[in-house]
């Protein structure tokens, strides 16, 4: 039986699994020696299928096995697994069981930036990622700002006019308006991802802070700022793209992808 012929979901949000049984028609019996896997796979396709939402109750460990035709123990690595990449959560005692869990973006952030780490992106992917981020980013926020993300960004402008000579702490409160940025897009997506492009990108800001880069950083912020208070999102995206091909342009020249297969271990110079 192909899950999207299968009937809709019989649980629902606040089920009692105490009250009845998930209709077993959504699961494929699965037979192979990766079975966990398998019920994590049919778990997802349902999940993306809009079959499942946050806060449906999945099963519990028995019913699980029972609908899948498997072991306790294969329903039980299915279920770790789930709970592993945040699909599920899980809820001890006796009325607990496999919940589809709510989203959860640092979660996602998190998990992302250090996947970006471990394969090893190299500067100038990491500039062109964020160019493309906080172009679109600094485009919505000049629609979408409200006053409340107008009144941190001139905040943050003016505490980043005291540090200019403290260039660490300088380089970490940019990073804070950048990210101040994204948020006033009100784009989720695009927020996520810069939470977690910012683990990579501020280590390798401070390593090039100075009070004269700090001083230029505090000039072009004004700039975008005064874009996104005046509503003019191509002035704003312009600015942003502007002020960013420099940085990749002066910091990051160079320094390329490394090959498939390849880590990159050179850092931006």
């Amino acid at each position: 039986m192909q899950l999207e012929q299968s009937p809709a979901p019989a649980w629902t949000t606040g089920f009692d699994p105490s009250d009845a049984t998930p209709a077993p028609s959504l699961w494929e019996p699965v037979q192979s020696d990766t079975l966990s896997w398998r019920i994590v796979s049919q778990v997802r396709r349902a999940l993306f299928a809009d079959k499942l939402k946050p806060g449906d109750f999945l099963g519990t460990e028995g019913s699980i096995a029972r609908d899948f035709g498997v072991s306790r123990m294969a329903a039980r690595d299915a279920l770790r697994s789930l709970a592993a990449v945040g699909i599920v959560t899980i809820r001890a005692g006796a009325k607990g069981g496999a919940v589809i869990a709510h989203g959860n973006a640092e979660l996602f952030a998190d998990a992302l930036a250090v996947q970006l780490k471990l394969i090893g992106i190299s500067g100038s992917e990491m500039l062109d990622a964020q160019i493309g981020i906080e172009a679109m980013a600094a485009e919505l926020a000049a629609r979408h700002a409200t006053p409340a993300d107008l009144t941190l960004l001139r905040g943050l402008l003016e505490e980043l006019k005291r540090l200019i000579g403290s260039p660490a702490e300088f380089t970490d409160l940019s990073m804070r308006f950048h990210l101040g940025v994204v948020e006033a897009s009100h784009n989720r997506a695009l927020i996520a991802q810069f939470r977690a492009l910012r683990h990579m990108l501020l280590p390798a800001y401070a390593r090039h802070t100075t009070p004269d880069i700090a001083a230029r950083a505090v000039e072009a912020h004004a700039k975008l700022l005064g874009h996104i208070e005046a509503g003019d999102a191509d002035g704003a995206r312009e600015q942003m793209v502007r002020r960013l091909r420099v940085i990749r342009a002066n910091r990051f020249a160079g320094d390329a992808p490394a090959p498939p297969g390849q880590k990159t271990t050179e850092t931006p110079s």
